[in-house]
């Protein structure tokens, strides 16, 4: 945090750049309707006649603010009102790449056959048990996330730095004791420093809640030997009372499920002494470990281990705190896996600490004999966090949590796209573009040529570069690069008409992508507007607004292409170059024919998280056909650069 103070305010760019820009943008998402883009400007022209007043309203309420005037709007109306579930559609997932020394794993009841559906997917199946394999490795993930948290207590984590010059580091210390309290309405983020400091973690079994002690009571870090034996003391316990059917309700699931009627549920508990300590407990967590019985087969299939870490494999929406900033995930082979809650900072965080965790974790040798027993005098004590006496009422709730997950799972179709013919060096060197906008380029074509339309794209561009900055809207979609998709789709094109088009929306998009991280972008800018209007007074020289200027600013904010600009079909994001990250993913924002791709360009590869709904209930999704028509596109490409830039198939001498 020492360059903090070096840092600038987030801008507020100027209204007629702001508005030029997004009339610029809706061109290609009119797609040739002369009369609706017509209106828009019309609609535009008489905003600007007013909207001044809105924007000397917001460069007032951002003198008031401490660190940025988007911040306090932000949280709430990008996350915290957010009131359906957080399983799928907010909450983000990771997998981490297997372990090659793995021991002990279950094995499949019964074999998939080739030919069977579920063959490609892999399946996810429940063995009732745990392992000490499972054990071990959820200790050294604990290990290693306390090593980074150390670094970002002690100040000893480097400041991130682009060629601009230093970042905020401000998202690295919403990590750790962060919690989301749900609220009718409205959530809240519980964070502060007695939990930044705690000395527990919350791991969660069967649905079941313990604390466990990382740190002893001089603040001294715990070895391992007597992690794993609290670990496996945990696992005695629940094994133990699963068999005399003494398990607790599972509360875990209403974290999943709709924000309301989990707060309606948390209020009725946190009244009752012994839930709320139970609540606060967790919260006072620095973060949560869930051990599942689940195990994926066949071993190493990347699509059965994302899915079950992104909301259980069996049972959709249990064993999981969806509220901790920080879950990992561990099913009964020790195939490891990450949630994050997606409010106080942006998943780009998380996956630092995370690619920093597991690339310390693999070489370790947790092979058999490599114990690190406790010391003889160690007793492991297992403390249990209790829901008791719960009413009917929130049983109920419970219940109907379980239905609505069951379906948000079933209606949600994700897969790894791991495209190995190439990566960041051939685009660089070969296409001569930089490798997101030939990714973004490549994503737009495939939505093209399945669905027959252009795409509103949203990709996120880190502010960073702010105090407390976080995150603007890219809009790729550029007239440059509808351009590049029809003279794609035309059979009359040669190769070099294509590369060239190719060229001139990856520039676009480099100018794009500059503006947005720079602070003037358009999405964010328009929100403080709509905000100055609905929330912000007056100030006290403005002149009153009439009945024909308040019709012009409703005008501007309801005109369908607006909206139609807004509904991001295609809800994209990149990361860098991730080794130990085998699948990143999210949920797409838009149901029907909408798709959320997490993709990280390697030198050498390219993977592709991507999500959308299942076809009967996205109306066309087809993450399925998704796939296929990507590496079409991907593969048609490269042939197309490699001829334009006269380098022979297989020519590795000029890559």
């Amino acid at each position: 945090m020492s360059e903090q103070d070096k840092l600038p305010r987030l801008p507020i760019p100027p209204l007629r750049q702001t508005i030029s820009k997004y009339l610029e943008s809706i061109v290609p998402v009119a797609n040739d309707d002369i009369a609706a883009l017509a209106e828009t400007n019309r609609r535009a022209s008489h905003f600007l006649r007013v909207a001044e007043r809105l924007q000397q309203r917001l460069i007032e309420y951002e003198k008031t603010q401490p660190y940025s005037w988007l911040e306090k709007w932000w949280f709430e109306l990008a996350y915290l009102s957010w009131r359906e579930s957080l399983c799928v559609n907010s909450n983000y997932w990771i997998a981490f790449a297997d372990d090659p020394n793995a021991y002990g794993l279950a094995s499949a009841p019964e074999q998939l056959q080739p030919g069977y559906p579920d063959i490609h997917e892999g399946k996810v199946w429940d063995s009732g048990e745990y392992s000490e394999f499972q054990v071990r490795r959820a200790v050294r993930f604990i290990q290693r996330t306390l090593d980074y948290k150390e670094l970002i207590r002690d100040g000893r984590l480097p400041t991130d730095r682009t060629r601009a010059g230093p970042l905020c580091m401000h998202q690295y210390h919403c990590l750790f004791g962060m919690t989301r309290i749900p609220r009718m309405g409205c959530d809240e983020l519980r964070q502060d420093e007695s939990t930044i400091a705690s000395r527990t973690i919350t791991t969660i079994a069967d649905d079941q809640i313990y604390s466990v002690d990382v740190y002893d009571s001089a603040g001294h870090r715990r070895p391992d030997g007597e992690l794993e034996a609290e670990l496996h003391a945990i696992i005695a316990d629940v094994t133990e009372r699963r068999t005399l059917g003494e398990l607790d309700p599972a509360v875990t699931v209403l974290t999943a499920g709709h924000r309301d009627r989990w707060s309606v549920a948390y209020e009725q508990l946190e009244k009752q002494p012994s839930n709320h300590a139970t609540l606060m407990a967790i919260q006072h967590s620095l973060f949560a470990v869930s051990l599942d019985t689940t195990f994926s087969d066949p071993p190493g299939s990347i699509n059965a281990h994302q899915r079950n870490m992104k909301c259980h494999g069996t049972q959709p929406g249990h064993n999981r705190w969806y509220d901790k900033c920080i879950n990992y995930v561990f099913d009964r082979n020790g195939t490891a896996g990450y949630l994050g809650e997606h409010s106080p900072c942006d998943a780009l965080i998380p996956a630092f600490m995370i690619e920093y965790v597991a690339k310390n974790v693999a070489p370790e040798n947790i092979g058999i004999g490599s114990l690190n027993p406790a010391s003889p005098t160690f007793q492991a004590h297992v403390r249990r966090l209790r829901f008791t006496n719960v009413g009917a009422s929130v049983l109920q709730l419970i219940a109907e949590a379980e239905k609505e997950v069951e379906q948000t799972a079933r209606s949600s179709d994700s897969r790894q796209i791991r495209f190995e013919n190439y990566g960041s060096d051939w685009i660089k060197r070969a296409a001569k573009v930089g490798p997101d906008a030939f990714a973004q380029l490549a994503m737009q074509l495939t939505y093209y040529r399945i669905h027959g339309t252009f795409a509103a794209v949203y990709e996120t561009a880190s502010t960073r570069q702010f105090l407390h900055g976080r995150t603007e809207t890219v809009r790729s979609l550029s007239s440059e690069s509808a351009d590049f998709m029809r003279t794609m789709s035309d059979p009359a094109s040669s190769s070099r008409d294509k590369y060239e088009t190719l060229v001139r929306a990856a520039n676009k998009h480099q100018i794009l992508l500059r503006d947005a991280s720079s602070g003037n972008g358009v999405d964010r800018h328009l929100l403080g507007l709509r905000m100055a209007y609905h929330r912000l007074q007056p100030l006290p020289s403005e002149a009153p607004l009439s009945a024909d200027e308040k019709a012009a600013i409703e005008e501007f904010f309801n005109d369908p292409i607006l909206a139609k600009s807004t509904t991001f079909q295609l809800s994209t994001s990149g990361l860098f170059p991730a080794y130990y990250l085998s699948h990143t993913g999210f949920g797409c924002v838009v149901a029907e024919r909408g798709y959320g791709i997490n993709y990280i360009i390697e030198p050498k590869r390219i993977k592709f998280g991507t999500e959308g709904k299942t076809f009967e209930v996205g109306k066309g999704t087809d993450v399925e056909r998704f796939e296929i028509t990507l590496r079409q596109v991907l593969a048609e490409l490269k042939a197309i650069c490699e001829q334009s830039n006269e380098i022979s198939a297989g020519d590795s001498s000029r890559l």
